[in-house]
């Protein structure tokens, strides 16, 4: 101890204190001892500017680890060995809408979702896995990885994956899979089913004419879907945009004319009001959004109603709108009528010869021009769609994916 040493040094002092050479042999031994003790100390000295340092570089790369893991938008959880949670980062307290600090409290405190219990114990066991919850209306991807250092298993990482809109868009997608299945072979079988009593003979002659006039009928219905999921394919990539400036009034006009006889035998009278204003877009594309509209508001509409397609400009661009006096739209399905082969009232769509798909296209050829498109509509008195355009700039792009305004 501090102690000993210093009786150390005094020792040749009280032991030989008349002895001059003694006292000098002292002196050289405390020489010696101050110097080991300076280098000892200059020695500790460096050592702690290191092991500062090394905290510091520690500190820096948690407090870098720690930001990166805060701007994820997965959710990441590490845990021990016996389950406590050791770190949680933002999106993983997030989702499990955590309430405070849980750190070194299990995971089964925070989430007490039973799937995720065979998952864990098979990660503390050491094998992968993961699974998919439903948590708070979204779908996300739960993944479990051991961690080990050398063969000795030390804890589990765990990764949270938002999927909903992957698994919404494959919902979808099997959707569309089955109503196109379903579309095409309605009218496939009643082709199929005339033609076969045509070939066996079993049709009268005076019959072969009608008979001849339903596959037509069918054929052209058959047609129609076709092209329709055929338009839909294109908007979805992107194609027919070359683009140009375009005037409104007169694409509505033209649409109008050649809707003429649809409305004459419907009873309808169609207007096209406004001025003509110009936006920036693909003629076809824009052919297709009107003619869809100005075609639903005709079939849908009553004897004697109107259309009134009106066309002007607000201080946030050009508006196009189409107005109905016809059936409407119930509320509980006004948010639905955009969707692929989504029909209000199936058997009166079948019967106008509908495909389901007419607004559909409408709402990708409106996304296609960054426009925003609302829907007005009162069972009974008849339906307002809106389309509202952003005042065109010079730039010959026009974006894919953008988001869509509905004002139901």
């Amino acid at each position: 101890g501090v102690h000993h040493n210093q009786t150390l040094l005094r020792l040749p002092e009280n032991l030989c204190q008349p002895d001059r050479g003694n006292r000098a042999a002292a002196h050289q031994i405390r020489e010696h001892i101050a110097r080991s003790y300076r280098w000892k100390l200059v020695r500790i000295s460096h050592q702690n500017q290191q092991i500062q340092q090394q905290l510091q570089q520690l500190k820096e790369r948690q407090e870098e680890l720690a930001t990166i893991t805060a701007q994820m938008d997965e959710g990441l959880i590490v845990l021990g060995k016996d389950g406590t949670i050791l770190s949680i980062n933002r999106r993983a307290a997030e989702i499990f809408a955590v309430q405070g600090d849980c750190v070194g409290k299990h995971l089964f405190s925070v989430s007490h979702n039973a799937a995720i219990m065979p998952v864990l114990e098979q990660a503390q066991q050491g094998q992968e896995a993961e699974t998919e919850l439903a948590w708070e209306g979204r779908r996300y991807q739960f993944l479990a990885a051991p961690v080990r250092a050398g063969q000795a298993q030390q804890g589990v990482v765990i990764l949270l994956l938002d999927i909903t809109q992957r698994s919404q868009a494959e919902q979808l997608r099997r959707e569309f899979s089955a109503n196109v299945s379903h579309e095409l072979k309605t009218p496939l079988t009643s082709i199929s089913g005339y033609a076969e009593l045509m070939q066996s003979g079993m049709v009268r002659p005076e019959d072969m004419q009608p008979f001849a006039g339903k596959i037509y009928k069918e054929a052209t219905r058959l047609m129609a879907l076709v092209e329709d999921i055929l338009q839909l394919s294109r908007l979805d990539e992107g194609m027919d945009m070359a683009q140009e400036p375009v005037a409104l009034r007169h694409l509505a006009e033209t649409v109008a004319t050649r809707l003429e006889p649809m409305a004459q035998e419907k009873q309808v009278t169609v207007a096209v009001q406004g001025a003509d204003e110009t936006v920036q877009g693909a003629p076809r594309v824009l052919d297709e959004v009107v003619c869809n509209l100005m075609e639903n508001a005709i079939k849908y509409n009553r004897p004697g109603g109107t259309v009134t397609v009106q066309v002007g400009r607000t201080e946030k661009g050009v508006v196009l709108t189409v107005a109905d006096t016809g059936i409407g739209i119930p509320p509980e399905h006004q948010d639905r009528v955009f969707e692929r082969f989504y029909r209000v009232d199936k058997s009166h769509s079948k019967a106008t010869g509908g495909t389901g798909l007419g607004l559909s296209i409408v709402k990708h050829g409106v996304m296609l021009h960054h426009a925003e498109l609302s829907l007005q509509s009162q069972e009974g008195k008849g339906t307002t769609i809106t389309i509202h355009f952003q005042s065109y700039k010079s730039d010959p792009v026009l974006p894919r994916q953008n988001g869509i305004f509905w004002n139901f």
